[in-house]
């Protein structure tokens, strides 16, 4: 297993960490680099307004200690960036992304942010990501931040360090920190926690049914899709922005076909966008969102599928059409 198969920032590297070699999912107590992904930094006196009028999230709620997962989608409904949206002051946003699609996103932007007072910045380099899992992970935020949040969305904000609560247990946090920063940052974070790979981390998101749009999933799905209805990355009150319509008639008058379900495969590796068929035929009925290989037996992924073929138990992936096993995600799925 590749403990860390994207590089670490070079300001991380240089710290010279030592990882375990757990295997995915055993890991209690852990905290991982999360070189997957990338920033987008938005600052000037009209970013909030721009970025309310473009996203689905309703940014007027997003303050210094409140931070919220989003999506911008074109006027078709569908997905280019999905991302976590945190403020640093009250002019000055990051937006938290899969690393493979923050040019992407930025040149999107591009086309609208010219009529604002905001600028954009691929600020990557600036900031590095981390994921901190388990009993002991709020004790080792209290201890790098000061105080540590108390809810899931809630965020920290240490000198533009932030700290975000991602799930409702405590157990589950995301920190922003600096590239500056990152070496008196690191021994308090890491003092109680043990460093693993991101796929720990990608397997905690999965296990919660929180799906991230990449580079091969650009434009393949409505926010309903991927459950952003059900894990708050969606406002059907804060009015008008791009693609709203699509995604608000889904809501109110559509019946979604295909919601995005957590499986197990056994012994395939799955990347995002693979196609999935159904046993009854050779037209694709669904897409893997995110996976993870959790050993040589078996992986774990997200993935979009027609309910129907989820309900007749006919769905199979890869060219050995490797049968999937259906599993609990923590809130119901509504079609």
């Amino acid at each position: 297993m590749d403990d860390h198969p994207t590089p670490l920032h070079p300001a991380l590297a240089a710290l010279s960490i030592s990882f375990e070699h757990s295997n995915i999912g055993t890991a209690d107590n852990f905290i991982a680099p999360l070189s997957h992904y990338g920033f987008l930094a938005i600052t000037g006196p009209d970013t909030a307004k721009f970025l309310q009028g473009q996203t689905t999230c309703d940014v007027t709620k997003v303050d210094d200690q409140l931070s919220c997962a989003g999506a911008y989608t074109t006027p078709k409904g569908r997905i280019v960036s999905s991302f976590q949206l945190a403020r640093t002051d009250a002019e000055s946003y990051l937006l938290r992304m899969r690393a493979d699609i923050v040019d992407s996103t930025q040149a999107v932007f591009a086309k609208y942010i010219v009529f604002s007072k905001a600028e954009q910045e691929n600020v990557s380099d600036t900031y590095i990501a981390l994921g901190l899992y388990g009993e002991q992970a709020k004790a080792a935020v209290s201890a790098a931040f000061q105080r540590c949040p108390s809810q899931a969305g809630e965020s920290v904000n240490q000198q533009g360090n932030l700290a975000i609560q991602i799930d409702q247990d405590g157990k589950l946090y995301e920190c922003w920190v600096k590239a500056a920063d990152i070496a008196s940052f690191w021994p308090l974070l890491s003092e109680k926690l043990i460093p693993q790979s991101s796929q720990h981390w990608e397997l905690q998101l999965i296990q919660r049914g929180l799906g991230e749009v990449s580079a091969n999933t650009v434009d393949s799905f409505i926010p309903q899709m991927l459950n952003y209805q059900l894990t708050g990355a969606v406002s059907f009150t804060k009015g008008c922005y791009t693609g709203q319509e699509v995604v608000a008639r889904m809501e109110y008058k559509g019946k979604l076909k295909r919601p995005m379900y957590r499986i197990k495969v056994a012994a395939i590796e799955l990347e995002a966008g693979t196609d999935l068929y159904s046993t009854e035929g050779e037209q694709s009925i669904g897409n893997i969102v995110n996976s993870v290989t959790i050993d040589d037996q078996h992986s774990e992924a997200l993935a979009v599928i027609t309910s129907k073929a989820v309900d007749q138990g006919t769905v199979v992936v890869g060219t050995d059409k490797a049968t999937i096993e259906v599993l609990s995600l923590p809130y119901a799925i509504t079609n």
